[in-house]
């Protein structure tokens, strides 16, 4: 059923003014509200807002009058207890509806129901405790009880209206308190089911991290068998290698001897090709133009060397890889890392100090480590060249980190060089794996280095960006136990 204007006239006339005055000043905004819910007049969302801030601005200011008149004119207190439990219900309902109507994407649903609600609390309202109220004050001012009836004459007529109003204020009494029960109700499911989605969220943020975890600890796993397969074919293609590198070296050896002494020998003909005849020396002539030799005789010592320093890459590439399959291990002793590092970096000094400003910020207190010193040098020296040779443009930056660590210590070398892609940080520890160009590097250093640190409990770790530099960190423990796990410091 369509709304419907509320028509004042003479029945709710109380005869006290400013009560009246403010019971038509309600009805002026309940007309509105219709009038708004039914289309009749158009009204932006600010308007709409400004009426519900009206309906509630009307039940504190009204209401706390009328309960003040009550007071001053010493009505019953029983009306009194009653009266304002029906001020307070109304109050509720501008509330809850006012917080549906938000909640529920500013639904017209919501302000027709809250029109329908005041148009009938209105009536009922008035016509009962209010007239009810004004009746007491009446009798008071005559100076008569309150609860006591002017006219005896109407009584049955009056009580019956009367039970009628109280029926139907206790009927909206109870429609008010199963609203603010559905609402509060409608409230604690909104606030469940927002907790529900931020464990969701939580719950996913956690099996996500967990995934995470599994596919790192699957890597690292995969990198831990791929690099112990590597290790025992570098230990095999080392022990097959060592033997024909150590009989070529020989042999190169006394190759060179040889070749000196056959041109010691050309050279002794030379000084006594004068006492030769001279169609022999003319002979002698043509061969030596034939086989060019005297470009020959340069050249081989030039060819000898460079055999020699080939065969010396072959050799200490056969030591990395014993080195790199656990091949050679030396004395294990507790040792100042602050002190290795310092000797480390004065052995490659002459590779860092035309490129880059070398920053200490070393910890005085860091604790002894049990471990392999010149092995832990090993691998502070490829991580310093490294570093020296990623800075392309000097001057830059190489800053040198001690400190404790979480389960040891920790030794941070962090540079501003080139840095590098993801995939090659996915393969920096791989055996004979390089950026660098042919013939500058075996790929063994980092893949060493990856090792020794394992072979001492401990792990690296590597943070680039291409153009922003690299910092590696190695992680190593106060001493490794027998099974390869890692103590914590003491």
């Amino acid at each position: 059923m369509m709304l419907q204007a509320f028509r004042w006239d003479a029945r709710f006339e109380l005869g006290i003014a400013e009560v009246d005055a403010q019971h038509r000043r309600l009805v002026d905004m309940l007309n509105t509200l219709i009038e708004v819910v039914t289309e009749q007049r158009h009204a932006s969302e600010d308007d709409i807002n400004a009426l519900l801030d009206g309906l509630e601005g009307y039940a504190q200011q009204h209401f706390s009058e009328e309960e003040a008149l009550m007071a001053r004119s010493q009505c019953d207190s029983r009306h009194i207890v009653a009266h304002t439990r029906q001020h307070e219900i109304f109050a509720d309902q501008i509330r809850v509806a006012r917080r549906e109507y938000l909640n529920a994407g500013r639904s017209h649903d919501i302000l027709e129901l809250l029109a329908g609600f005041v148009t009938s609390w209105l009536s009922f309202h008035i016509l009962g405790s209010d007239r009810e109220m004004a009746g007491q004050i009446a009798r008071v001012r005559a100076g008569q009880p309150a609860e006591r009836r002017t006219h005896p004459e109407s009584e049955h007529e009056v009580g019956a209206t009367r039970i009628l109003i109280e029926a139907m204020g206790r009927l909206y009494e109870l429609m008010a308190e199963r609203n603010l029960a559905l609402a509060d109700t409608r409230d604690q499911l909104s606030e469940l089911n927002a907790s529900l989605e931020q464990r969701v969220v939580e719950r996913t943020a956690e099996l996500r991290k967990a995934l995470e975890d599994v596919d790192r600890t699957r890597g690292q796993l995969l990198q831990s068998e791929k690099m112990a397969a590597i290790g025992q074919l570098a230990a095999g293609v080392a022990h097959e290698i060592n033997n024909p590198v150590g009989f070529v070296s020989s042999n190169l050896g006394t190759l060179n001897q040889y070749v000196e002494r056959l041109l010691n020998l050309v050279q002794a003909y030379e000084e006594r090709a004068a006492a030769l005849p001279e169609h022999v020396r003319a002979d002698i002539a043509v061969i030596r133009k034939q086989l060019d030799f005297d470009y020959l005789r340069e050249d081989v010592g030039e060819l000898l060397r460079e055999s020699a320093e080939g065969l010396g890459r072959v050799k200490k590439i056969v030591q990395d890889m014993k080195e790199f399959s656990h091949v050679d291990k030396g004395d294990w002793a507790e040792e100042n890392l602050n002190a290795v590092l310092e000797s480390t970096l004065n052995v490659v000094w002459h590779e860092i100090k035309y490129k880059a400003e070398v920053v200490r910020q070393l910890d005085p207190e860091l604790p002894l480590v049990h471990c392999q010193a010149s092995q832990i040098s090993q691998v502070l020296m490829n991580l310093l060249v490294n570093a020296a040779q990623a800075i392309e443009q000097p001057p830059g930056k190489l800053t040198l980190v001690s400190r404790p660590g979480p389960a040891g210590i920790e030794l941070i070398i962090e540079d501003n060089g080139k840095g590098m892609s993801a995939d090659v940080q996915n393969r920096l520890f791989e055996p004979f794996f390089t950026t660098k160009p042919v013939g500058k590097g075996t790929g063994l250093g980092l893949s060493l280095s990856y090792e020794i640190v394992k072979r001492h409990g401990g792990r690296i770790e590597v943070d680039s960006e291409e153009g922003r530099g690299s910092r590696f960190i190695v992680h190593l423990p106060l001493a490794p136990d027998d099974d390869g796990e890692v103590s914590a410091p003491h």
